[in-house]
């Protein structure tokens, strides 16, 4: 997105948000941190490489404005985050898959799970459109100054408030262990927005990915396998014989286990739900909803044990996160599809769904790239499939 286009609407957002009519910008400035691109280096393939004049990803950018003409001049640091139209579906994964000739049988955007991560341009700026209706997701969001998007390259801008003193928030994912009450917390604001979207009907938010349901998976064994496969040759301390087995019997009996997660409710699910994108300061903000669809509130919880949970954490404690959760909900007025009975079996499905969907995506990912907590998220995840499945 071209800064000039970027500093023209960043002035009418401004405006409106500041419900300043007059509010002139002076001056903009911006550059994508090299410390980014060092720390994760998929970036210049999931965004398109930067350039002074043209802002792809995460820019953060400082502005000086007049409220009004002759005032005296202001200043504010932001995030300028320019969503590409194509999602990862047809850039990051695929270049992957080519580069560490990684064998499938067909493209991956041609896969039905490959929904999650395509056509992802405008999910982000539609959810915080959505959030100055819905103050359940409002209170976990940065603040949101404005969006843009350009017709001509079908790339959405959000103008949001620049964080710098969230704790537990690490990109590189390499911070683990969390306390019990950090994941409480994180829990207890996920139901929070999932409680307002409990049972939605995708026309409400028709830009959300689609639930991914048995069909869907079934269709997708090939991806599964391949994933697999791939990983057990590639990581053979990580995705051992016996690791490799289970995965391969999970794929087998999708059709008897994943239509269980097909008979709960739905909700918004933020489907990145991690330390990456998840922090505090002091109360939880979540960022990153590219990848934002609808699935089981499972989704959330499973992708949050299987990242931060520390290896001291024994069951007693993860049946205690995992019932915080579900009371959260009743509490929020959630009646359908949170008798315990059936939502601890939804938890045990979603563990299965985890080990052979995102963390196949993420031994993808380790093909081509450093992951600072791929072993440990492979290892919870086993062991969560021990205690568990």
């Amino acid at each position: 997105m071209l800064r000039e286009f970027v500093a023209q609407q960043l002035e009418v957002s401004l405006q409106k948000s500041l419900k300043e009519p007059r509010l002139r910008l002076t001056a903009i400035s911006g550059e994508r941190p090299a410390a980014d691109e060092r720390r994760e280096p998929w970036i210049p393939i999931k965004y398109g490489a930067a350039a002074p004049e043209d802002w792809l990803g995460v820019v953060p950018t400082t502005v000086q404005f007049e409220r009004t003409p002759g005032a005296t001049a202001e200043h504010l640091e932001l995030v300028v985050k320019v969503n590409p139209k194509q999602g990862l579906a047809r850039t990051l994964i695929p270049w992957i898959i080519e580069h560490k000739k990684i064998v499938l049988d067909r493209p991956y955007w041609k896969y039905r799970r490959a929904a999650e991560s395509d056509d992802t341009g405008g999910r982000e700026a539609e959810l915080y459109l959505l959030a100055k209706l819905k103050p359940e997701l409002c209170s976990i969001l940065p603040r949101c100054y404005g969006t843009a998007t350009d017709s001509t390259s079908g790339e959405r801008a959000l103008f949001l408030e620049l964080l710098t003193n969230a704790s537990r928030l690490d990109a590189s994912g390499a911070l683990a262990d969390w306390p019990p009450e950090a994941i409480d917390s994180a829990l207890k604001a996920a139901a929070g927005w999932q409680a307002a979207f409990w049972n939605a009907r995708s026309e409400r938010v028709p830009w959300a990915g689609p639930r991914p349901i048995t069909q869907d998976m079934i269709a997708d064994e090939p991806l599964w396998r391949g994933l697999l496969d791939d990983a057990h040759k590639r990581f053979p301390d990580l995705i051992t014989e016996r690791v490799w087995r289970r995965r391969h019997h999970l794929i087998d009996r999708l059709g008897d286990w994943h239509r269980t997660k097909d008979r709960l409710p739905a909700t918004l699910a933020h489907n990145d739900f991690n330390q990456r994108n998840v922090g505090f300061r002091p109360d939880v903000v979540v960022l990153d909803w590219e990848l934002v669809e609808f699935n089981t509130a499972h989704r959330d919880i499973v992708e949050l044990l299987t990242f931060v949970l520390p290896s001291s954490a024994d069951r007693r404690q993860i049946d205690a996160h995992v019932e915080k959760h579900r009371q959260t909900l009743v509490a929020l007025g959630v009646t359908e599809g949170v008798d315990r009975d059936a939502w601890m079996e939804g938890f045990r499905c979603e563990l299965k769904a985890e080990a052979i969907d995102r963390i196949g995506l993420q031994l993808l990912f380790a093909a081509q790239f450093p992951l600072a907590y791929l072993s440990r998220i492979n290892r919870n995840i086993e062991w969560l499939l021990d205690v568990y499945a």
